[in-house]
C-alpha cells in the first residue's frame, strides 16, 4: 500500500483541493483527513476557524475514527470533497495530539485493502514515512507551527495555485 501526505503551510492553501485533483485518477485509493483537537486556555482551532467549530471541543475521547457516511459525507465538508473525487473509502481521524500515533494506526489498518491512501494533514506527516510528503506554499510565504514541524520530512514543495503539472509529477511518483 502506498502512502501519500499532503500538508501545508498554512489552512486554506488547497491541500483538499489537491487531493481531490489526485483522487479522482488514483484506483482503488482511500483518504484519512487527520485533525489534531487541542484544547484548553491557549486553544486555537487547528482547521484554522476563527470561532469554536465544535471539532475539538466535541472529542471526548483521546481519539476518535470517523467513518459514518452521515459524518464523512457532509455537503461541503473536505471528507465529503475527498469522497467524491474518488476516495473508494475515506476516514476522519480527530485526536488529541499525543494519540495521534495511535490513531494513525489504527485508520492504516482499517485502509489496508486499499492501493493507497492519501493523508490530509499536518500531523500525520509527524507519525508517518510516507511514500510521497507534499507540502502547498502559502501566498504570503507563512508557515503555521505544525508545518514547520514537519518541514524535513517534505518531499516536494509546491505553490498553492499549483497546476495540472503537479499533479502529473506526483501521480508519477506514487504509481
Amino acid at each position: 500500500m502506498k502512502i501519500l501526505c499532503i500538508t501545508g503551510a498554512m489552512s486554506g492553501v488547497g491541500k483538499t483541493t489537491l487531493g481531490e485533483k489526485l483522487l479522482s485518477r488514483l484506483h482503488n485509493w482511500a483518504a484519512c483527513k487527520v485533525t489534531a483537537c487541542i484544547g484548553g486556555e491557549r486553544h486555537r482551532c487547528p482547521r484554522g476557524k476563527g470561532t469554536e467549530c465544535g471539532v475539538c471541543s466535541s472529542l471526548k475521547e483521546n481519539y476518535v475514527i470517523e467513518d459514518s457516511r452521515e459524518i464523512i459525507e457532509e455537503e461541503g465538508s473536505d471528507t465529503a470533497r475527498l469522497k467524491t473525487a474518488g476516495a473508494q473509502k475515506v476516514l476522519w481521524i480527530k485526536a488529541k495530539p499525543r494519540y495521534i500515533g495511535h490513531a494513525l494506526q489504527e485508520g492504516l489498518q482499517a485502509l489496508s485493502p486499499y492501493n493507497g491512501v492519501l493523508f490530509e494533514g499536518n500531523h500525520a506527516l509527524k507519525y508517518l514515512n510516507p511514500d510521497l510528503a507534499v507540502m502547498i506554499r502559502s501566498q504570503n510565504n507563512r508557515v503555521k507551527r505544525s508545518a514547520r514541524e514537519v518541514l524535513e520530512k517534505v518531499d516536494m514543495f509546491v505553490d498553492c495555485d499549483f497546476d495540472g503539472a503537479v499533479v502529473e509529477k506526483i501521480i508519477e511518483v506514487v504509481e
